[in-house]
């Protein structure tokens, strides 16, 4: 890799990085609130943390790749979708052992649902809704957004496939696209928020699929390059006036108040995002996101197991904390917050370099036999 492809992804990465970061400190109970003029949690993540992933998820996508959807889809699901299972299949079979263990109880309500003790039909079932890209695992329910990014990453690609197959001028084709895409994303908003239909991972997935394209569109359409001053100072007067008026926004449930605020809000925040991860790529705190950032699938995995064995080290200590509880019980209590903050960021990425080395070891090992 030449070394300006190299600074190409590490600034990509620390997008990704500081928006992880935001995942993990939405689910802990931190003392920091939203006052009328200083949106402080809307600013640190609630408005942007899941939408400019989704916008970042369009910088790699090709128009080429885009309308060769058996190649791009086959790529995606050996991808994404793998993963996806290898962390699905084990959860969903240690449920009865999360329960067991304390992680879960049956009095918690884990976001409308209760757990209870499940027997080999109940396993069968959940086992074919992880297949079915509904799997619902409440240690991992982060992973909501990967099944979202990878099923509007396929829609994508069969929306750019059939427009391929009729317009053949690029120009107009590039219109028809943004504009199905927007009135998708429209439809999407109201049938949500103003008519109160919302068919899980349906309309949250039109809805990334706009934004995925506005990522596409700012990266190999429009060429940006997020490095004007200028820019970026208005781009974060639009974040700070959009958070001072709406808040944040809960794209896991399609929650937002229209297309144009999402839209401005998301692609605002990744521009100053951008502009400030190019001016730190090369210093110590830009490598550290950068590597939160290419491990950010693993750390929004497994930062709710982090959020357990922190409570249980706490309970060595004599701080006795709900182990059942999902998201990270800090109590609004900023030391305990930047704890729960750092076993979720770091346990992911502790055990993933681990699961690595021994896949290696293991491999040196099997090489002394053949």
């Amino acid at each position: 890799m030449n070394k300006s492809m190299s600074t190409y992804y590490s600034w990509v990465d620390i997008i990704k990085g500081t928006a992880i970061i935001g995942v993990v400190l939405s689910h802990i109970t931190h003392p920091f609130k939203n006052y009328p003029l200083v949106p402080l949690v809307s600013l640190m993540y609630g408005l942007w943390f899941v939408s400019v992933f989704f916008v970042v998820g369009g910088f790699f996508l090709k128009a080429e790749k885009l309308c060769s959807p058996v190649e791009f889809i086959k790529g995606k699901m050996n991808s994404l979708y793998r993963l996806l299972l290898y962390f699905y299949i084990p959860a969903v079979l240690l449920h009865n052992v999360w329960l067991n263990i304390g992680f879960y109880d049956t009095e918690t309500d884990y976001g409308g649902k209760y757990m209870e003790y499940w027997g080999i039909g109940q396993f069968v079932k959940e086992l074919i809704l992880v297949f079915l890209f509904a799997g619902r695992e409440p240690i991992l329910g982060a992973m909501w957004f990967v099944y979202v990014l990878l099923l509007a990453m396929i829609g994508l690609c069969i929306v750019s496939w059939i427009l391929n197959q009729w317009i053949t001028d690029k120009q107009k084709l590039e219109v028809v696209r943004a504009l199905i895409l927007f009135v998708g994303c429209i439809v999407s908003c109201q049938m949500t928020n103003i008519i109160g239909f919302t068919i899980p991972r349906f309309n949250n997935t039109i809805t990334a699929m706009w934004l995925i394209y506005c990522g596409y569109l700012m990266m190999r359409v429009l060429n940006l390059k997020f490095n004007n001053n200028w820019v970026a100072i208005f781009c974060g007067l639009v974040v700070y006036h959009i958070a001072v008026i709406e808040g944040g926004i809960m794209l896991n449930h399609n929650k937002y108040t229209d297309v144009l605020s999402l839209t401005a809000s998301s692609v605002s925040a990744l521009y100053v995002i951008a502009y400030l991860s190019k001016k730190i790529e090369n210093g110590a705190v830009g490598k550290a996101l950068a590597w939160c950032g290419k491990e950010s699938f693993y750390i929004m995995a497994l930062h709710f197991v982090g959020f357990k064995l922190c409570t249980l080290m706490l309970s060595a200590f004599d701080i006795k904390l709900p182990l059942s509880s999902l998201i990270a019980p800090a109590d609004r209590n900023l030391p305990l917050t930047l704890l729960y903050l750092c076993f979720g960021i770091m346990f992911p990425l502790i055990f993933i370099e681990m699961v690595r080395r021994g896949k290696k070891a293991i491999g040196r090992f099997v090489c002394l036999f053949k």
